[in-house]
């Protein structure tokens, strides 16, 4: 087994140049739910260079003008060419090349198709990535999971603010996808290797009065659901300095983690609340890139709505688990040769 701290510092990325197929990662989660904020930890600790991204918008049967003659959702799975989805996703285990069909947010129109050949680590993002016909394909799986005004915020800022969509339409539009949402996409997170659950903050009912910093209570709580590994993860250790804990200065931050049951299934949920200070997530970083030789240049710039320390720490977490499942996979390989 690789082990991601080892002096050689390009080991991992040297490992994964020589895979004869690709790392396939599902994320799966509703429009606006953050599915590439949350998948952006691996981006930036794998190398962009090593990682490419399928969206899988392109595979609508309808562009936006059509679905609002026809009134269909694209949450709805036949309103989707999930056949073909899981065709280009063979041909991908087995190292081939794709068309990948492109929708146009900003003109509600297709683009061309573009040509995709495998790189060692694709993201596939899109409402229904995590169906049963998709899971054989995929190497790990992660469900972006808001809560639902969470979910109305981030929206409403990317699709009015990002991307030109009318308010009064979107609204009419995110009241109808909730009941789709819970009928077609919502059971996904059943089988999905982490889950992501982001509200917010609620360190405010821990005090007896209020906070000192009344900024501190406008942040996030990301609550990881994590599938245990195979294999032990590598070692983690957080900066954490005790003295400096006792300052006024310093942000309010809690993290926890508890073993339960999650469908059936054993879980650990990984509580983060608040902010960590900005070195801490700094010192963090450095320190996983050096692990696995992924220089800091690689790194995805952050979206609008990365806000928040307790986000960007559960980038990091998520990113973690997944080199177990890289090592998994890179051990795979050796055994083959």
């Amino acid at each position: 087994m690789l082990d991601p701290c080892n002096p050689n510092n390009s080991t991992i990325r040297e490992a994964l140049k020589q895979l004869r197929f690709p790392i396939i990662v599902g994320v799966a989660g509703d429009s606006g739910s953050g599915k590439t904020t949350f998948s952006n930890g691996i981006r930036r600790l794998i190398g962009s260079d090593l990682v490419s991204t399928i969206c899988t918008d392109g595979y609508h049967k309808e562009n936006r003008e059509q679905r609002q003659q026809s009134g269909r959702l694209p949450l709805d799975p036949e309103a989707n060419h999930l056949d073909v989805l899981a065709q280009h996703l063979e041909r991908l285990t087995q190292g081939k090349s794709i068309e990948v069909p492109i929708y146009n947010h900003g003109t509600g129109q297709f683009d061309p198709p573009e040509t995709l050949s495998p790189t060692p680590i694709i993201v596939v993002e899109g409402l229904h990535v995590l169906y049963p016909q998709f899971l054989p394909f995929l190497d790990f799986s992660l469900y972006v999971d808001p809560d639902r005004q969470v979910k109305w915020d981030w929206k409403w800022e990317r699709d009015v603010k990002k991307r030109g969509h009318k308010a009064e339409a979107l609204e009419q539009e995110m009241l109808q996808r909730e009941a789709a949402f819970v009928r077609w996409i919502d059971a996904q997170k059943i089988d999905a290797n982490v889950v992501v659950q982001v509200g917010h903050s609620q360190l405010e009912d821990l005090l007896p009065t209020r906070f000192a910093d009344t900024q501190a209570a406008k942040g996030y709580r990301v609550s990881l659901i994590l599938e245990p590994t195979l294999m032990p993860l590598p070692s983690l250790s957080i900066p954490l300095d005790l003295a400096a804990m006792l300052e006024l200065n310093k942000p309010a931050f809690l993290l926890a983690a508890v073993p339960f049951r999650y469908w059936g299934r054993t879980a650990i949920a990984v509580h983060i609340d608040g902010n960590l200070a900005p070195q801490t997530i700094s010192e963090l970083e450095q320190y996983i890139v050096g692990c696995t030789g992924i220089p800091l240049q690689e790194a995805v710039p952050q979206e609008n709505y990365e806000k928040v320390s307790a986000t960007s720490f559960a980038q990091l977490l998520i990113a973690w688990r997944f080199l177990a499942q890289v090592q998994q996979n890179l051990g795979v390989e050796d055994a083959l040769h």
